[in-house]
């Protein structure tokens, strides 16, 4: 359908070429004028002149032309859509396959063909098991820096804690000899 409606296409547009380039100019330049001018002009048949239906032609192959153009277009763009999704992977495959497993531990589908082999479902089996592992131990070692994270955090709080209730007795210490050498002072100076 498509190679037909390039062949009608092209016929168009040969045809419209073709019609153009049979019309006279418009500029006949002075003997056009005079010697023409007046049968157009002044003559009963204007519409009925060859130049009257070249101009009619054109017009309607033009219109041919840009209709012929914008349906090649549609139905290409239709035609291209189709192939992508003839083309187009589709995930559904497990989906539309019916598939059993056989004696031997293979996958088949309806037709009796290995889909996927005994082997290859254990080892991607165990690479799925390897991959739980590491993320387990790649969680445990974290949840192991958190926790070490943690008891550093406590041990400095409480190290904190401790230097500070040790700056606070030393202070009333140091205020308490600085207020019993001010009370014996005063009293020296009482008697």
């Amino acid at each position: 359908m498509l190679t037909a409606l390039v062949i009608i296409h092209v016929i168009i547009a040969l045809v419209l070429t073709a019609i153009v380039l049979l019309q006279h100019g418009r500029q006949q330049g002075l003997s056009g004028a005079i010697a023409g001018g007046a049968e157009t002009f002044f003559g009963k048949n204007k519409g009925r002149t060859i130049d009257a239906m070249l101009r009619k032609f054109t017009a309607v192959f033009a219109i041919l032309f840009i209709l012929s153009s914008i349906v090649l277009t549609y139905v290409s763009i239709k035609q291209a859509n189709a192939e992508e999704e003839a083309n187009a992977p589709t995930d559904d495959t497990s989906q539309t396959m019916n598939v059993t497993m056989d004696e031997n531990g293979n996958l088949v589908d309806e037709s009796g063909n290995i889909v996927m082999s005994a082997e290859d479902m254990q080892a991607q089996q165990d690479a799925a098991s390897e991959e739980g592992t590491e993320a387990e131990g790649a969680a445990d070692a974290a949840e192991g820096t958190v926790d070490e994270a943690a008891n550093a955090a406590e041990g400095a709080v409480d190290e904190a804690a401790d230097a500070a209730e040790g700056a606070v007795d030393e202070a009333a210490n140091a205020a308490e000899g600085a207020a019993d050498a001010a009370a014996g002072a005063a009293e020296g100076a009482a008697e």
